[in-house]
């Protein structure tokens, strides 16, 4: 067996990509992907078209709040971005191990809610993260690389500038699967099909899957050590139902059961199950079954609020059965989708990054300290040019830009926080809602990239220890031209700039009051093939 990269190793992959291209290479793929951005947005008819088809699937969740809104297009990225975001990720993922293998165990345990990991499972899990790289997301900013805070599309377009990105999150989350699958098929039916790559995953010779030869991988993937027994495969979530992921669970297991709904694995919240003589069941009337594989899709927020709801209750039993749950080792056949996994990588990874020095893509990252909060007493403007987010958890619950001294000193007294660069998005895709008035939404739309990797996997007999990039997915906003704009009479205190979540704030300002078909905010990115 290969034994996985090294830092060394990880560091020269992304020295070696960046040699690779030239600024006018760069410039060239850049200018591509962006016209190619521009002829579909300007095609109603494919844009309708591709509408349409996640219509037909109920894919428009009102969770915006936006109204009509297409603002989750198929968009074209130059594939030396895709590269670089990769080779990033590899590193992070190589810090993980350097940091497993000088403190073994006990890393794993300081980092996990206290209690919440036995010292077997830490053994095991340890073991299993040095030798497999787990599911990751990592959330990247696209940005022009010289390009200006409030650059116009058309601007940007005639200007030359290049794509760059930098890492801004990086955690275990849902793999996005059942929303990917869905955008994929939308996207083939409004026609970018030939010499549009929508896959990274490749098989043992380097081609890249077909969208079908994806899905069977990630199905076997997600169903490995259970494969004749998928009903017996569960799920578990906090509040299923209420989660903006539920429909993309839908699909996942719709997925993993092959046309057979009798054999469609559970979603469950930890409330409706229970333990018997060390093995779990459902107990949901109807669905009542021994549960043999849990897929663990709990984030430390949500953790977090349910902890504090069962102990408002009095209900420590229900708290027990979900910790039990967590240490019984014969539910994680697969190790990567234990709870234990959200915590092996995360924003603190960041920090470490950003210290290696020459690592463009790393955005500056900094746990806030008391000499931080002291050093921003005595010289205020320091904030200006932050984003303030939480060490862990969900940043859409907690950044606040440029915030004020007491709004970080409210936070901090909350949680960790962590001070990141402030960095601004560029348009790369022209505005195609003629009903928005708001001049920083009509300069175009911009971009954040989600890069979603699943696990080394046993099925991917060629690569079973290394994770693998099944989707790039693009997360559309606006952005203002001026950094002083924030969201108005957000009883939060938040300061985003107008980016969507700022949209959202100010929709009354802006004349928008619809809310029935708020497109869910993410779709696929693609590569042209020779570009």
């Amino acid at each position: 067996m290969k034994e996985l990269p090294s830092l060394d190793e990880t560091l020269e992959r992304l020295r070696a990509t960046e040699r690779r291209y030239g600024e006018a290479e760069r410039a060239a793929q850049t200018r591509l992907a962006v016209e190619a951005n521009e002829r579909f947005a300007a095609d109603r008819q494919r844009v309708e078209r591709y509408l349409g088809q996640l219509g037909k699937k109920n894919l428009f969740l009102p969770i915006y709040e936006l109204g009509h809104s297409p603002q989750g297009l198929p968009m074209a990225l130059p594939p030396y971005l895709i590269e670089l975001m990769e080779a990033s990720a590899r590193i992070l993922y190589a810090l993980a191990r350097e940091r497993l293998r000088e403190a073994g165990p006990a890393l794993l345990l300081s980092r996990t809610r206290k209690g919440w990991l036995t010292e077997e499972m830490a053994d095991r899990l340890h073991k299993y993260f040095l030798a497999h790289e787990p599911d990751m997301a990592f959330d990247v900013l696209v940005y022009g690389r010289h390009s200006q805070r409030g650059m116009t599309f058309e601007e940007f377009k005639r200007s030359g500038d290049w794509l760059h990105a930098k890492i801004l999150e990086a955690q275990a989350v849902d793999t996005y699967y059942g929303w990917v699958r869905e955008y994929l098929r939308a996207s083939r039916a409004a026609g970018l099909t030939e010499g549009c790559q929508f896959t990274w995953s490749a098989d043992a010779s380097g081609r890249p899957l077909s969208d079908d030869e994806l899905e069977d991988q990630v199905a076997a993937t997600l169903v490995y050590g259970l494969e004749n027994e998928p009903d017996k495969i569960m799920f578990l979530e906090i509040n299923p139902e209420k989660q903006a992921t539920h429909q993309n669970l839908v699909f996942m297991t719709e997925s993993m059961c092959r046309k057979h709904p009798e054999r469609r694995p559970l979603i469950l919240d930890p409330r409706h199950t229970e333990i018997r003589e060390g093995r779990l069941y459902c107990a949901l009337p109807g669905k009542e079954r021994e549960i043999k594989k849990v897929i663990s899709r709990i984030v430390d927020f949500d953790l977090g609020v349910f902890i504090r709801e069962r102990e408002a209750e009095g209900n420590a039993a229900a708290i027990e059965r979900l910790r039990q749950i967590y240490a019984l080792p014969h539910l994680f056949p697969d190790m990567s989708k234990h709870l234990c996994g959200f915590y092996l990588i995360d924003k603190s990874s960041l920090t470490e990054m950003s210290l290696l020095g020459d690592v463009s893509t790393a955005a500056k990252t900094e746990l806030i300290t008391a000499a931080h909060i002291e050093s921003y007493r005595k010289a205020p403007a320091l904030l200006r040019r932050l984003a303030v987010k939480p060490l862990r958890g969900m940043s859409a619950k907690g950044v606040v830009v440029s915030p004020t001294l007491p709004q970080l000193e409210k936070a901090l007294a909350a949680e960790p926080m962590l001070a990141q660069e402030s960095i601004w998005a560029t348009p790369i895709m022209p505005n195609i809602l003629p009903e928005l008035q708001d001049a920083d939404a009509q300069a175009g739309i911009c971009s954040e990239a989600r890069l979603v990797m699943q696990a080394g996997s046993p099925v991917v007999a060629h690569q079973p220890h290394r994770a693998r990039v099944i989707a790039a997915l693009s997360r559309s906003c606006f952005q203002s031209r001026d950094p002083e704009r924030k969201v108005k009479n957000d009883p939060n205190g938040r300061g985003w700039y107008s980016n969507i979540g700022a949209i959202m704030a100010v929709r009354r300002e802006l004349g928008i009051s619809e809310r029935d078909d708020g497109g869910v905010g993410m779709a696929p990115i693609y590569c042209l093939a020779g570009s």
